[in-house]
């Protein structure tokens, strides 16, 4: 490495560590400019990349690098995660067996596992990707990744209690994982148990706030009859992110179950703003738009027919 190389690369690395891409991008071009084998321009270069989103790009230059370096581990890897990302299933989970079978570090033998097994799920093979992912557990028993993947592929099959046991252990190992109380959450939700999923999306809120969460948290409030709570939190969720459009389709339902007609309207008028051609809004609005002409038919007062001999 010359010596410009070796001024290059610390500034590559803090750029990263600030998130500045197009800063590491750039410097690393002039690193490959000046050496171009070097394997930390490579590698630097796709972090950037990827963490530009540009994620199309980042394939590109893995398969042009995986061309001079057929071998390198951590090329291939990239190579899987971002076939993953693209659902390429297929060529994924050729590419993760075939990283299995080269002598890896210990790290390296995890990643490859645990997005193998992504991609056999991916490609419908749940049986396998259940063996890879508990193997990946007897090495590693607290990769939250594995337990997962593996509590999400059970409750896609409608296996509802094992799910919920996957969650709750990886709750036990990790109480602050992103995650797993969204899971759960919804996990309760799909069970009508809404007591349990209230008390699995405020942990949730706690731990990592956003307008979804509160979306979710205020249909389950709704749902358990607390019709007043249910409003302010599809509201908090509108103000995070007023294109939210289910937040708004569902903050219109409990408006109706309060019997405010007027302003379920409204919302549901703003939400067909949105998305047009959604019929199950226009259906809404129809049956809202009736019950307004009833509720104003019922309010107003008849006149009394005359009858002969009156005056």
């Amino acid at each position: 490495m010359d010596n410009a190389a070796k001024q290059l690369t610390p500034r590559i690395q803090i750029a990263l560590e600030n998130k500045e891409w197009l800063k590491a991008y750039n410097l690393c071009l002039a690193l490959l400019a000046s050496d171009p084998k070097s394997e930390v321009g490579r590698y630097c270069l796709i972090d950037s990349l990827i963490m530009a989103e540009r994620f199309d790009l980042a394939m590109t230059k893995v398969r042009e690098f995986l061309q001079e370096m057929p071998k390198n581990n951590r090329l291939s890897l990239y190579l899987l995660h971002l076939l993953v990302y693209h659902r390429e299933f297929e060529e994924a989970t050729t590419v993760g067996r075939m990283l299995l079978k080269r002598t890896l570090s210990t790290s390296e033998q995890r990643d490859a596992m645990l997005h193998t097994a992504f991609a056999l799920h991916g490609k419908g093979e749940i049986r396998q990707a259940v063996r890879l992912l508990n193997a990946l557990l007897e090495e590693d028993p607290l990769n939250t990744d594995a337990f997962e993947t593996i509590g999400k592929i059970f409750f896609e099959q409608g296996h509802l209690d094992e799910a919920e046991r996957i969650f709750l252990e990886l709750s036990e190992v990790d109480p602050t994982h992103p995650r797993v109380h969204q899971l759960l959450g919804l996990l309760y939700s799909e069970q009508g148990k809404w007591e349990e999923a209230i008390l699995e999306w405020e942990d949730a809120l706690e731990i990592s706030p956003s307008d979804e969460i509160l979306r979710e948290l205020g249909w389950s409030l709704s749902m358990a009859g607390e019709k007043d709570a249910a409003i302010s939190m599809l509201e908090e969720a509108l103000s995070l992110n007023p294109m939210n459009l289910q937040a708004r389709i569902d903050l219109g339902s409990v408006l109706m179950d309060q019997k405010n007609i007027e302003r379920a309207i409204s919302e549901w008028k703003i939400a067909q703003t949105q998305d047009p051609g959604n019929s199950m809004i226009r259906l809404y609005l129809e049956n809202a738009q009736k019950a307004a002409a009833r509720t104003t038919d019922a309010a107003t007062p008849r006149k009394r027919s005359r009858k002969k001999g009156d005056a």
